[in-house]
């Protein structure tokens, strides 16, 4: 576990919103006070023969023997892992800036209560490309943390520490595609937090706090 000033999160998902046959969708964050160890994962892994080929290394993309050098390798790094588990119960989800935000806002507020004070960038492999998405999920999602972090979308070719979140978000939601979880127990013990949580649930604590929000900005009658 960390123990270090200036934590940057990294963060991605694996599965989708909108599509009902995705039973879940995975959302990962990795923790570090060093992204140049992230970074160094990447760089150490495109050496290797099978990964000289790929673009980018993403889970759903590189090969087996890949994806088990990269996890052991980033499983070697002082790093932290949160995972949240969002169960869609045969749902089709918007993949709003607003949603998105929902679900992000759930994970991170995991991240703080570890790091608190310590927590300082936010990461995320680009999720929206239209700049005015970025800034609309931005904005919720600062009203819900209720704190400014410095938060970046980026392109995960240009900034590959990002890729060790799309691995573990991958790794996670590998084993509920009935597939076996090799991957994930590569990593499981860099896990600080794995929560389960329904869509369902999600979307009614957003709506508590907007409301709650909503009631603290109503100016108060006067007789």
């Amino acid at each position: 576990m960390l123990n270090k000033l200036n934590i940057t999160i990294f963060i991605d998902e694996s599965g989708t919103l909108p599509d009902p046959k995705d039973k879940v969708v995975i959302v990962a964050a990795v923790g570090t006070n060093i992204i140049s160890q992230l970074t160094s994962v990447t760089k150490t892994i495109r050496k290797t023969r099978d990964a000289k080929k790929l673009s980018e290394i993403k889970f759903y993309r590189a090969g087996d023997k890949t994806k088990t050098k990269f996890l052991k390798t980033l499983a070697n790094k002082n790093i932290d892992i949160f995972v949240l588990i969002v169960e869609k119960q045969g749902k089709s989800i918007k993949d709003s800036p607003e949603n998105f935000a929902i679900l992000c806002w759930q994970l991170i507020e995991e991240c703080k209560l570890l790091y608190q004070n310590n927590l300082k960038k936010i990461i995320f492999d680009r999720h929206f490309h239209r700049l005015i998405d970025q800034e609309e999920f931005d904005l919720i999602l600062t009203k819900l943390l209720k704190k400014k972090f410095a938060i970046s979308h980026v392109d995960s070719q240009k900034v590959p520490a990002v890729n060790s979140a799309d691995m573990i978000a991958g790794s996670v939601l590998w084993p509920t595609t009935n597939k076996n979880d090799k991957f994930y127990q590569l990593i499981k013990e860099k896990i600080i937090v794995e929560k389960t949580i329904s869509w369902k649930k999600i979307a009614r604590k957003f709506w508590q706090t907007k409301t709650r929000s909503n009631q603290r900005k109503r100016p108060s009658k006067t007789s």
